[in-house]
């Protein structure tokens, strides 16, 4: 049997990763959904998350070969939580090298969809991401991704992208609350 070697950077990597996913499911399952549908902001603090939301996948959607890597991500940890900041770090030398690899030169607008759920510290918004090229690996210029924004004591900040997983589980509680309407009134 062929032994496959491990380092324990992984390894820890792994473990953390896996504890997001499971703490990010019971995270969601608690927050209150919002059940409006309209993509517009609906106060001063909706519009500050949105906005930090935006802000933090735009940096990271900012990419140009030619810098060094500890700039962009500098840009993106500036608008980023310590949690979001240490998770985008742990694979960055990795992203990085396919960046420069690519010779990628991509910037993005962003623009907030949807709340979907929301505490008085979290929210998590439906964004649409516009690339000016696909990135490495992907022929797509549009996306959409969930995110999960933190208030701080410095204003509304990135904490983290929502694995599939997560996103699974509030579009089924999306589903499970949305009530029939009544016909012909």
């Amino acid at each position: 049997m062929k032994e496959i070697p491990v380092s324990k950077r992984n390894i820890i990597v792994a473990i953390i990763l896996a504890v997001v996913i499971a703490l990010g499911i019971l995270a969601i399952q608690a927050l209150p959904l919002h059940n409006g549908s309209q993509p517009s902001v609906s106060n001063q603090e909706d519009t500050l998350a949105s906005k930090a939301a935006a802000a933090a996948l735009e940096a990271f959607f900012h990419v140009d070969y030619r810098y060094e890597k500890d700039i962009w991500l500098n840009d993106v940890c500036a608008v980023s939580t310590p949690t979001g900041c240490q998770f985008i770090s742990a694979g960055a030398d990795l992203l990085w090298s396919k960046f420069q690899e690519a010779r990628a030169d991509v910037t993005a607008t962003v623009t907030p969809q949807e709340k979907v759920a929301e505490t008085a510290t979290e929210q998590v918004w439906k964004m649409l991401i516009a690339l000016s090229a696909p990135l490495p690996g992907s022929n797509k210029i549009q996306d959409t991704a969930y995110v999960a924004v933190i208030k701080t004591d410095n204003g509304w900040k990135f904490d983290r992208f929502l694995l599939e997983p997560e996103i699974k589980a509030i579009l089924a509680r999306q589903a499970m609350t949305v009530t029939p309407t009544k016909e012909g009134k």
